[in-house]
Parts: C-alpha cells; structure tokens; sequence
C-alpha cells in the first residue's frame, strides 16, 4: 500500500539563513543584566533563530543589536534548544516591536509550506 498524503504545518513567512553576529542583552531571570555576543542563524519575517551561550528561558525579551548595524530590535524568546541536543544553545525569537527588517532583509506577504 502507499503512502499516505499527511496534513503539513504552514509556515508564517521564509526563512533565511544567515551568519550575522549580534550583541543580544536583557535581564537575566536571577534580575541580573547582560550583554552577551551571539549570531543569528536564520530569519524570517516575524523573528529569527539565535546561536548563544547565554541562558535564555522562554517568556524572556532581549534586546538584538546587529554588530554592523544602526538598528536594534526588542525579541521575545519563544523556545530554547533543549541541552545535550543537537538544538543547544539555539534560541527562537519573536519580534516584540514593529521594527521587522532589523537585519535589513524584506519578506514577501504569503505562507509557505513545508516540504
């Protein structure tokens, strides 16, 4: 017998992948402040996926300042890559300002499956 057709999850906007060094700060959940560098490793239009060493949780906001760039944007950490994972030390981020070409980077207004 074959394979069945199933139902795919639709994605909000592309993404793009992207090695763009960042410097991401906030406060820490103990209220502590940091900054930290990062890199973001894929954007889309309404967030993008963070490499960094620093301990986020979800429900946390950071600020993201691209290195070369004039422009930063408040994020919403949304997920974190469970340790011991391949995913550790990944973060997804939701943008929690208007300011969605942080990275200088427009996306058209549609959906996409995956495949």
């Amino acid at each position: 017998m074959g394979k069945m057709a199933s139902s795919l999850p639709l994605r909000r906007s592309a993404r793009v992948n992207i090695a763009c060094p960042v410097k991401i700060s906030g406060m820490a959940a103990n209220h502590v402040p940091f900054s930290a560098k990062a890199q973001v490793v894929t954007v889309s239009k309404f967030g993008a996926k963070l490499k960094t060493g620093v301990p986020l949780t979800a429900g946390m906001q950071v600020k993201l300042e691209p290195l070369l760039g004039r422009i930063s944007g408040i994020f919403k950490v949304v997920w974190v890559g469970r340790e011991g994972t391949p995913r550790a030390g990944e973060v997804g981020l939701e943008y929690a300002t208007e300011i969605t070409e942080i990275l200088g980077i427009n996306f058209p207004d549609q959906v996409f499956s995956i495949r």
